[in-house]
């Protein structure tokens, strides 16, 4: 196994929705794998917004076999989160005879965003289907996470081989909520199943613990009981 560990920095912050979301836009505190999967895919799919999976229409992230992601705020990382009121169209969620009426057309809606002007943004993969090379490049690619107003600056990747551990590590990553949390304190949101998104069909949701203080919006590290967690340049990442 490889991992790739790649240092960004936001242009003024991210915005991802929480699943299921429509009309209101709530966001997640932290990029899920789902987003950051998506980010690596970009630079080897770019200008394809789907393709072809077992003849359905499906994320380009697809096809990036057996890769695990997680993310962290860096240790300098200070952010806030908040709900902005957005002008958005709303006439897809209008019943049919109010389609044709102007006023029903726009709408104010709650949108979240994380807000940290030049907040720096950890993000590790761990693959044994990607060659080094190819991994390093797609780690350089990442211009975005989230929307696409969502900027990013990739400010170095570091590039190794990562050790398979078991047990009490201590970690800054988010990670599945099953796992033993021995001390520390988290809060629990739901992300998507990293495996993407097919046309027409609605992905499992995996209960995440993400390492944070809400306000200010930060990282924190705690200990856990590991199943399978690798050591990467001196920090592990836990995926159950």
């Amino acid at each position: 196994m490889i991992y790739s560990k790649v240092f960004l920095k936001l242009h003024w912050g991210f915005s991802v929705s929480i699943p299921s979301v429509s009309k209101a836009r709530p966001s997640v505190y932290l990029p899920p794998p789902t987003t950051l999967i998506g980010a690596l895919s970009y630079g080897k799919y770019r200008g394809y917004d789907t393709v072809l999976v077992n003849r359905r229409l499906g994320s380009p992230a697809y096809n990036l076999l057996n890769v695990k992601a997680a993310a962290s705020f860096s240790k300098d990382f200070r952010g806030t989160y908040i709900e902005d009121i957005v002008r958005n169209v709303i006439l897809y969620f209008q019943r049919s005879e109010r389609k044709t009426d102007p006023k029903y057309r726009y709408g104010i809606i709650p949108s979240g965003k994380v807000y940290s002007p030049n907040g720096k943004l950890n993000v590790v993969y761990v693959t044994d289907s990607i060659d080094r090379s190819e991994l390093e490049r797609l780690s350089w690619s990442i211009t975005r996470i989230g929307c696409k107003e969502c900027l990013v600056s990739v400010e170095d990747v570091e590039i190794g081989e990562a050790k398979k551990v078991s047990g009490k590590v201590r970690t800054r990553y988010y990670f599945p909520d099953n796992v033993k949390i021995i001390d520390g304190k988290v809060e629990y949101m739901e992300f998507w199943n990293e495996k993407g998104f097919l046309w027409g069909s609605e992905s499992d949701r995996i209960r995440y613990a993400l390492p944070i203080i809400t306000y200010p919006l930060m990282s924190v590290e705690v200990e856990v009981e590991a199943k399978e967690a690798y050591e990467v340049g001196g920090e592990y990442v836990v995926f159950s």
